[in-house]
């Protein structure tokens, strides 16, 4: 294997442990927006859109990837 090829393999690897750990992150966004009220609930709106738009954006780096 190649040092190129190699390094594309890690960069997989890290966009799907990205993409897994948002997952779990997003996860915890609904949990957390079920249990906020109040003034917080917007903040906690906001930010779970951004870590639905950093999600979306992983998958497109994901779907970018070469496949080799």
């Amino acid at each position: 294997m190649q040092i190129d090829d190699l390094q594309e393999q890690e960069r997989r690897e890290t966009v799907e442990e990205i993409s897994e750990l948002l997952v779990v992150v997003q996860e915890m966004g609904r949990r957390l927006a079920n249990e906020t009220h109040g003034t917080p609930y917007e903040l906690v709106l906001e930010l779970n859109e951004l870590l639905h738009q950093a999600r979306a954006k992983i998958e497109l780096i994901k779907a970018s990837s070469p496949i080799s």
